[in-house]
């Protein structure tokens, strides 16, 4: 196959589209998991967790925001993500190079508790884009209620992507179907802070996310293979939830120049194609660039996951990292950076 007038051999590798990550805190990508759950709630998670003086938020907080926004994008493209959604206000390094897309055209409210001004903001969603929201992250009677405060504000229709969803009755389910709304589910966040996820087969539009590390360490690659081993789910589902389903929420335009070729649906990919330009190769595959293209890659590798090229700068990245984080090993999304 030709990519950048380079032909490549991809006997054996499976093309596939670009995977979408439909919920992520991008520059959270370096940090830990916090805190010992289950708690009845987000917010009573948030005030449990939170304190920023002390380690390891502090030290995690040095890191500039960019340098962090660029590992939370390399921790997406390393599991053959090309589109992200960040659940955060957009950074100026989004309309630069960066990893991965980021999407930009949306509207979002944090959360009922944490936004007060939720109908200013969803007032302010440009025409046509989806609205996004934390709702419902919890297991008690203010997370069911969430529902009905939203539709009270005149903020549920068909644009409204409810993230988590966790705590709906079926009577906010009832009310969510007929808005026509969306929801994004994080299984493996909400387990770990409610002990507790929606049931992925609500007729209802539902794409899968990763949320942050803070909560579910590892990346989409590894939500999909628990999302298969504890869930009867057809692997055209799995497909759905990371490739159309997202695109229909988010309401993205065709990317037919984003791709990923991979051994298999749900392994490291080898190749990542994103707008026509190659963003991560194997080593394999590499030996085929020229030397001019070979040099605007570095390699990349993640204990327990094969090296790849990325195309990125990582070296000088790795200096702005432990200028902060200490010479000593560090985890991108609970995994060892290793090169």
């Amino acid at each position: 196959m030709n990519i950048e007038g380079i032909e490549l051999d991809l006997q054996g590798l499976q093309i596939l589209p670009g995977l979408i990550n439909a919920h992520d805190h991008l520059h959270f990508a370096l940090f830990p998991r916090l805190g010992s759950g289950p708690w009845p709630n987000a917010t009573a998670w948030a005030r449990d967790i939170y304190h920023p003086d002390d380690d390891p938020i502090r030290t995690h907080r040095q890191v500039p925001k960019h340098v962090r926004l660029i590992w939370g994008g390399l921790r997406n493209l390393l599991a053959g993500v090309t589109t992200v959604s960040h659940h955060d206000p957009l950074h100026e390094i989004f309309a630069e190079e960066f990893p991965v897309r980021v999407l930009t055209d949306f509207g979002y409210a944090h959360s009922l508790a944490f936004t007060k001004n939720i109908r200013e903001c969803f007032d302010a969603t440009p025409p046509g884009a989806p609205f996004l929201i934390h709702l419902a992250e919890g297991t008690d009677a203010c997370a069911a209620d969430e529902i009905f405060r939203l539709h009270e504000l005149g903020a549920l229709d068909s644009r409204t992507v409810l993230i988590h969803a966790v705590g709906l009755t079926a009577e906010g389910w009832h009310l969510v179907k007929q808005a026509g709304a969306s929801a994004i589910w994080c299984p493996r966040s909400n387990l770990f802070t409610l002990n507790r996820t929606l049931d992925p087969t609500l007729d209802i539009p539902l794409a899968l996310g990763t949320d942050s590390p803070i909560t579910a360490q590892g990346d989409l690659l590894d939500e999909l293979r628990f999302v298969a081993e504890t869930y009867s789910l057809p692997p055209s589902t799995l497909l759905d939830l990371v490739t159309t389903a997202p695109a229909s929420i988010l309401r993205l335009p065709p990317r037919h120049d984003d791709w990923i070729a991979a051994p298999a649906f749900g392994q490291p990919p080898e190749l990542v194609v994103i707008g026509a330009k190659i963003k991560l190769i194997s080593h394999r595959l590499a030996s085929a660039l020229p030397e001019w293209l070979r040099r605007k890659f570095s390699p990349l590798a993640l204990e327990g996951r094969p090296e790849v090229l990325v195309r990125w700068n990582i070296p000088q990245l790795l200096r702005d990292t432990r200028q902060h984080l200490g010479s000593g090993p560090f985890r991108l999304a609970g995994r060892k950076v290793t090169a």
